[in-house]
């Protein structure tokens, strides 16, 4: 079975009933929305219903996130379209956005930044394929040397990896586009370009404002000031999510692998869930199939223990989107495998392995100590929050994981989690006369689904009284009449 959850892009690839359905079938858990794309909040709303009418066909939990555009910093348009910069001449950056470019200057998006820069720091163009040095600041223009010339066009992309950008994360756009997510009711939104944990509090005041607390943020850590606060923000997040478009840009490629084993290591000891995205499969956007490389780059991933994988292009605009699930889907399967191997192997548990001590860690720890040493087949972990079977989840267990729930909202944040089932109670919580009875029902459920059989032996965590977040303190073993 896959652990390793899938998200895929929606874009003009996918947006049609019939691919969505198949990528569906073949693996994919959550849908993305790249916000960046989107002008009209009737699209939206299509896209949004889109997805929840073909899940709901296919008896789906999927999770919808909306991945918020961010302040993305670009160069302004020129006359000619683009023009071709040479290693060692000068060019200025002007603060005002709507001045035609020339090969001696160009116009920005964001002027107000300028103040954040100093001399002698580097200025990326076009994922730094462009780079410039700041020689001085003057009458609020950037005054550069060329460092690395090549060609650069309108409205791309400028990183500036030295600098500490004042500019708020969240811009007016996105709190549209926040108020339009909250409004058709996604399950995630993704915060862009996060530097410190008060960006992820800002947009969490925005979404509780709208009295919609249920919806989970996504933190992307692709600047390097987020690198240097991954902790803070992760501790501030419902997700973390390892950009390693801009990110790689910002520090540097080599860099990037050791950032994102350790921003894996620091959100499992945190339980936060973690998604590894960008270039996952990229050769596959226009090819039918797969890289060496970018296989071990996916496998290596799952291997650190990341919650998720992400498409973009490759589903969003690709020619072969249902062959880029179904490959993903088999690496994970191999990948899931080996680790599950990897895990019966080892005889006892880590002891330290959470950062934070509660009960409910306690309990899910020596449930899956249990289902180790008797060869359970699954772990039931009823969860009024979802956080029973995140931390569940961050334990690795070599077994599937399913997780009653009585909220639709929480039913499809865990559709994210690593090796998580999430089933919907046909009844709340506190509505359920015994524990028993609630068993009862959701291995029912389970059954019917396909999850489990008769002679299955399970291990079940729960919390007494039944419906209290926060509050498992009870294991049980059952053999599945």
């Amino acid at each position: 079975m896959k652990r390793t959850k899938i998200i895929a892009t929606l874009g003009p690839a996918t947006n049609n009933k019939e691919v969505l359905k198949k990528i569906l079938q073949e693996g994919v858990d959550v849908i993305r929305l790249n916000g960046s794309h989107y002008r009209s909040k009737d699209n939206i709303k299509q896209d949004v219903e889109l997805v929840r009418e073909t899940a709901n066909e296919l008896n789906k939990h999927t999770a919808i996130f909306f991945d918020l555009q961010g302040p993305k910093i670009r160069i302004g348009k020129f006359e000619k379209d683009g023009v071709i910069l040479e290693t060692g001449q000068s060019f200025i950056i002007r603060s005002d956005k709507n001045v035609m470019g020339t090969v001696d200057y160009c116009g920005l998006t964001t002027p107000e930044i300028i103040h954040d820069l100093n001399d002698g720091e580097p200025v990326f163009i076009d994922d730094g394929n462009v780079r410039l040095l700041i020689e001085s600041i003057q009458n609020g223009d950037l005054h550069c040397r060329v460092t690395q010339g090549g060609k650069i066009s309108n409205h791309k992309g400028v990183n500036l990896p030295l600098s500490n950008i004042s500019v708020s994360a969240i811009t007016e756009k996105d709190k549209q586009d926040v108020q339009t997510a909250i409004e058709y009711g996604v399950d995630y939104i993704a915060l862009s370009f996060v530097s410190v944990a008060d960006d992820v509090k800002e947009l969490r005041e925005i979404i509780h404002s709208s009295k919609a607390p249920h919806i989970g943020i996504i933190s992307k850590i692709e600047r390097r000031s987020a690198v240097e606060n991954v902790i803070e923000i992760a501790e501030a997040s419902d997700v973390v999510m390892v950009a390693r478009g801009d990110l790689g840009v910002e520090v540097g490629l080599e860099k990037v692998p050791e950032i994102q084993k350790r921003t894996i290591r620091e959100c499992n000891r945190l339980s936060t869930p973690v998604i590894v995205a960008t270039q996952m499969l990229e050769s596959m956007v226009t090819k039918p199939t797969a890289t060496r490389a970018e296989v071990s780059d996916i496998a290596n991933a799952i291997y650190d223990r990341c919650d998720s994988v992400m498409l973009s292009a490759e589903t969003a605009v690709g020619d072969f989107p249902v062959d880029v699930v179904q490959t993903m889907r088999r690496i994970c399967e191999a990948s899931d495998k080996h680790l599950a191997e990897l895990k019966k192997s080892k005889y006892s548990q880590v002891k330290r392995v959470f950062q934070i001590k509660s009960a409910a860690t306690t309990f899910c720890k020596a449930a899956d100590q249990i289902s180790e040493e008797i060869n359970a087949d699954v772990m039931i972990a009823f969860t009024s929050s979802g956080t029973t079977a995140l931390i569940s989840s961050k334990l690795n267990p070599s077994i599937p994981i399913i997780a009653p729930a009585d909220n639709i909202h929480i039913v499809r944040k865990m559709a994210l989690y690593r090796g998580v089932i999430p089933i919907l109670m046909p009844k709340k919580f506190t509505d359920i006369s015994s524990w028993g009875v609630m068993i009862q029902m959701s291995l029912d459920d389970a059954k019917s689904l396909g999850y489990v059989k008769a002679g299955d032996l399970a291990i079940i965590t729960a919390g007494y009284p039944l419906g209290r977040p926060g509050g498992t303190n009870s294991i049980r073993m059952i053999e599945v009449q």
